[in-house]
């Protein structure tokens, strides 16, 4: 714990006016500092500081906006104001940084993975919580497609987002593939996915059973929407190498011109070809963005031990 979440945690149990004469006593020992500031014979030291503290102040008044917003948002519903302080992603930062969350650890991993799940079974994959050790995390993925490394990767870059937002004050977690450690009786290879998150403009305003083609940097991707859940796939067909979007979509099947057909909801699965799969890629939609991820390097493995100050 920090010096500063220390005095925080002691100041939250006090009464009123311990906390006034608290951040009283801040105030001034603040104005101490931008003197013995001004009074440094070095001019770049001095902007280096002033820099700093703007950027500080700059960063808590977000926070301090962002609570009132939510606040505001409630509309004097305690609980709902309550759950909106704990769960914003901004609020929830400066909580953990004073470590002032009320939620423990746990809860909200489990939380973060539930919010993935339902994307995880639509790619036949689920992940559970082995347990947490010294403040990581190990997890476990479950049915996953064997035939597709990138199947896997998908799951995990899905589940490495969900993580990163819910729980930054984790120190690292483990992902072991189940499938792959039965299979190989326990010796499995490190996957180390690298992945860039990108918006897809307008995506939030594709009908239910359509989908449209994306363009990504030099990736060409389709994006379709069924049963109210986004799906991205690679904009090619396995079985010919014909591009997809000169095929069709209906009843949740994509079939290419050459109509090999492929399930979108079942990880693009082939009707015709039991071995060939569309390429999934990470998908998540938080604050009404659909996100994807575009997989740089995939080394094979299934283990995988991740650390925050990597």
């Amino acid at each position: 714990m920090t010096r500063s979440s220390r005095h925080s945690s002691s100041s939250q149990s006090g009464s009123a006016g311990d906390t006034d004469r608290d951040i009283n006593s801040y105030g001034e020992h603040i104005q101490q500092l931008l003197g013995r500031i001004e009074a440094l014979p070095y001019p770049g030291a001095k902007e280096l500081m002033q820099e700093l503290m703007e950027t500080i102040l700059a960063f808590y008044g977000i926070g301090l906006r962002r609570i009132l917003h939510v606040v505001g948002e409630a509309e004097n519903n305690g609980r709902a104001a309550s759950w909106g302080l704990v769960h914003d992603d901004v609020i929830k930062g400066l909580l953990l940084i004073h470590d002032l969350h009320p939620v423990d650890l746990e809860t909200r991993l489990r939380e973060a993975l539930d919010k993935v799940r339902p994307y995880l079974k639509s790619h036949g994959g689920n992940v559970e919580v082995v347990n947490i050790e010294n403040n990581v995390a190990r997890l476990r993925l479950h049915g996953t497609c064997q035939s597709c490394a990138s199947s896997s990767v998908t799951l995990e870059l899905a589940v490495r987002q969900a993580i990163q937002q819910a729980c930054p004050d984790l120190a690292g977690f483990e992902v072991e593939n189940a499938d792959q450690i039965e299979k190989s009786g326990g010796s499995v290879l490190p996957r180390r996915p690298v992945a860039a998150w990108t918006a897809i403009e307008n995506a939030t305003r594709l009908e239910e059973g359509s989908w449209m083609p994306v363009r990504i940097e030099k990736s060409r991707l389709v994006l379709c929407k069924v049963n109210g859940t986004f799906y991205a796939y690679q904009n090619r067909c396995p079985a010919c190498n014909m591009p997809l979007d000169t095929g069709s979509l209906e009843d949740g099947v994509i079939s290419c011109a050459l109509d090999h057909r492929y399930d979108v909801v079942h990880a693009g699965r082939c009707a015709e070809i039991p071995s060939a799969h569309l390429e999934p890629l990470p998908l998540l939609v938080e604050d009404n963005l659909v996100k994807v991820a575009l997989i740089r390097e995939i080394i094979d493995a299934a283990v995988e031990t991740i650390s925050r100050t990597a």
